[in-house]
């Protein structure tokens, strides 16, 4: 099953990436028959710059935040 609005980010990420870069991830797709992996969609997103702007966003959020999650 898909996620609709993961599929409609990633969609958003590599239509913002510069024609190099998406010209490199179609051959990528067309000769490996296998799904790319998170972490290589996630470096391509990163290599385009999709995430540069979240550097400038302010932390707002701590580990002393929220409750706790307990495994079990």
């Amino acid at each position: 099953m898909t996620n609709p609005q993961l599929t409609e980010n990633l969609l958003a990420v590599i239509r913002s990436l510069p024609a190099d870069d998406r010209r490199w991830l179609l051959r990528q797709l067309e000769q490996d028959n296998s799904d790319l992996s998170h972490g290589a969609l996630a470096e391509l997103a990163m290599a385009g710059g999709a995430f540069d702007d979240l550097a400038a966003e302010p932390e707002i959020y701590s580990f002393s935040d929220g409750e706790a999650i307990v495994a079990g």
